[in-house]
């Protein structure tokens, strides 16, 4: 090699060096760098892409974990609505079942039925009276049949207030409620279906209960109606005919101040919910 001609062109030698170190450093350390980035920059903008694509269609990013959290919460939303249907079944099957003959099958006979209505009613009677709670039939709104045949819609329609006036004189004769006398249960002329939604699903049967009693059990008495065996719904209570429409969840002690005795007049306008089954 040409000593000369290498000093003479040292610089060239020199920079041409430099380069090839440069590109080495590069290849070796930059460019594997450059192209992970690279790699990191596609990967986040695809990223960005399914989660514009998301927000698009109003679609949400969730995990295994909240799936299955939703799915338990559901599954125990279907049970306690399960347990909702079958406590209206069992409350509407106490409104809709006939007089039982002696093997406990259902009366099919209308005659077989007026007798054991008439019977049943004046065993109620007898009830009350035992309770020191007397009453007489023409205040509880029983059919007098008299020598009428009745025919099964009419049945189905008194069998239906004969249970509601059973189940309510099982409330009213609680001595804890301090009921003192019974003034009348008697109810509309028609069974009418409620407005709204609830129209295809059930129709009513509207009652109004009169009843002298202690004040202070007012609303418990209104607790036993809406925890019988039959569902109730409360729309006016009226007391002395003074406080009109109070509230389920009403301030006892207005109410008390606002009479001058315990013992008052109390009228209830409600009806049982009967369930198209």
């Amino acid at each position: 090699m040409n000593i000369s001609i290498i000093k003479k062109n040292k610089f060239w030698f020199v920079t041409i060096g430099i380069v090839a170190l440069l590109s080495f450093l590069y290849g070796f350390f930059a460019n594997p760098y450059r192209l992970k980035n690279t790699k990191q920059v596609e990967s986040l903008e695809r990223l960005l892409s399914e989660l514009e694509r998301y927000e698009k269609k109003g679609l949400k990013i969730i995990n295994p974990e909240w799936i299955k959290a939703e799915e338990e919460k559901l599954e125990r939303t279907k049970e306690e609505k399960q347990k909702t249907i079958d406590l209206f079944a069992k409350r509407d099957r106490s409104l809709e079942k006939i007089f039982g003959s002696e093997d406990e099958e259902e009366i099919t006979d209308v005659a077989l039925w007026k007798s054991r209505y008439i019977e049943s009613t004046s065993n109620l009677l007898d009830t009350m009276a035992r309770s020191n709670l007397p009453v007489t039939k023409g205040r509880l709104s029983f059919k007098e049949w008299g020598d009428e045949i009745p025919t099964w819609e009419s049945i189905e329609r008194e069998q239906k207030r004969f249970w509601v006036v059973e189940e309510l004189l099982n409330i009213i004769r609680k001595k804890e409620l301090k009921i003192s006398s019974i003034e009348s249960i008697h109810f509309t002329e028609s069974d009418t279906s409620p407005a709204g939604t609830g129209t295809k699903l059930y129709d009513i049967v509207p009652c109004s209960i009169k009843v002298s009693m202690d004040i202070e059990q007012i609303l418990a008495f209104i607790h036993e109606l809406l925890n019988s065996k039959l569902c109730f719904e409360i729309d006016t209570v009226n007391i002395d005919g003074k406080l009109n429409n109070i509230r389920i969840m009403g301030d006892t002690q207005q109410v008390q101040k606002s009479m001058p005795y315990n013992r008052v007049h109390v009228v209830i306008e409600t009806h049982a919910i009967d369930f198209k089954t």
